[in-house]
């Protein structure tokens, strides 16, 4: 989790500047997660660099590991717009949105609180998909997994 020393902060950062003060491993283990690649033999910025360009690229990869309540919370983080600081109750656990560097976090131990923020590129590429993702969740009951997304995508190509 990223987390921030106040609230001044945009929404207009880019993600690899969010990701670049994770460690490398933390960024490594994001990828296998998603089931992204990014070669572990570059340095840390440049790791930084190619996991926000997958991650943003693909955003069904991280829409398919949420559940329905975080995908409720991108929902209306999209809804909000730029700059919008969502607030929710800390909880023991992080959002996984919190785990994969996509929302920035200040914490206000006073009123346990989480303010979180989401950079406005991560929100643009969500948004397209997210709909959608949220229909089959309210219909099927479950999201299937990005691997069995690609498959079926991969052979309704074929069928063309």
């Amino acid at each position: 989790m990223v987390t921030l020393p106040d609230t001044t902060f945009t929404s207009s950062m880019p993600l690899s500047e969010v990701l670049v003060v994770m460690t490398k491993a933390e960024m490594l283990s994001i990828c296998k997660k998603l089931d992204l690649y990014v070669s572990p033999n570059v340095k840390k910025s440049e790791t930084a660099r190619r996991l926000a360009e997958e991650m943003l690229d693909q955003p069904l990869a991280i829409l398919c590991t949420l559940c329905k309540n975080e995908l409720q919370l991108a929902k209306d983080f999209v809804d909000a717009g730029p700059n919008a600081y969502l607030t929710r109750k800390m909880r023991k656990t992080f959002y996984k949105l919190q785990k994969y560097g996509l929302v920035l976090t200040y914490e206000d131990w006073e009123k346990h609180e989480w303010r979180m923020l989401m950079p406005d590129g991560v929100r643009e590429s969500l948004s397209f998909s997210l709909p959608t993702v949220l229909q089959i969740v309210e219909k099927a009951g479950k999201m299937p997994s990005y691997k069995e997304l690609r498959t079926l995508a991969f052979l309704n190509g074929l069928e063309e």
